[in-house]
């Protein structure tokens, strides 16, 4: 498929088909979120399966160069189209689909991630990837993309529960958050706040290299983007977890 992004021609496939470009897309992953989002974690463990696995369900945007500018990371899931019925999250989504049985008979695609190149930001790329990913959702005959979003924006307001940040909005009516306004402007729902979606639980002394100060005791403590306090412990480990937001878009 080919798409007018800007001045270049873009074309967008699966990793199905450009194998060779797994690396590049993880390495944008890496490039778009803050370190310690890459440290061991129920889902991080299980990362690399969706290259393995579930390769035609991992789109990629290159120019006309052949360079990846843009990617999204999904997989098929099993939801009964509920609240109740979401995982707790990106690592409960890994986990079941890894370890268990959660992709077999999928009903909906799960984005898991959204990237783009600091090159190419600005001209629109998540939207077009959000919109391949809901046609091939539509193609296949699922209810579409269900994502735990997170906010780009949140990271600003560590200490504001994410319920509440979700409410916040513009003078003009919309989502306050950037990225949960791209959502919803392409006609997606919010269902739920998944309050444990990522969790990783890390040596204080490793948080302490992350934060760039010391963390003395046990107790909550901001880390440059992290969507809430990273909460040390009095056996000298600490604990990060992560609040998402899950949106449906239907296919």
């Amino acid at each position: 498929m080919r798409a007018s992004a800007g001045p270049a021609e873009l074309t967008v496939s699966r990793l199905s088909d450009a194998p060779g470009l797994a690396d590049a897309a993880d390495r944008l992953v890496t490039e778009n979120m803050p370190a310690f989002m890459t440290w061991e974690s129920p889902g991080n463990w299980r990362w690399h399966h969706l290259h393995d696995r579930f390769a035609t369900h991992q789109l990629c945007v290159t120019d006309g160069r052949g360079t990846l500018v843009a990617a999204a990371h999904g997989l098929p899931v099993r939801w009964n189209g509920t609240v109740d019925g979401l995982p707790a999250g990106a690592d409960d989504v890994l986990v079941g689909a890894v370890d268990g049985d959660l992709a077999e008979r999928p009903t909906a695609l799960c984005l898991l991630s959204v990237s783009v190149a600091a090159s190419h930001r600005g001209r629109r790329l998540p939207e077009l990837l959000l919109r391949r990913a809901r046609g091939d959702a539509s193609g296949a005959g699922l209810r579409g993309l269900v994502i735990p979003v997170r906010p780009t924006g949140k990271a600003r307001y560590p200490l504001v529960p994410m319920a509440e940040y979700v409410r916040w909005r513009t003078p003009d009516g919309l989502p306050f958050d950037p990225w949960l306004r791209t959502h919803l402007r392409l006609g997606a729902q919010r269902l739920a706040i998944a309050e444990r979606s990522l969790v990783i639980h890390q040596p204080v002394a490793r948080w302490e290299q992350a934060a760039g100060f010391p963390m003395p005791g046990p107790g909550g403590y901001v880390v440059p983007g992290a969507l809430a306090p990273v909460q040390a412990d009095p056996d000298a480990s600490a604990t990060y977890v992560e609040p998402n937001v899950w949106l449906f878009h239907p296919a």
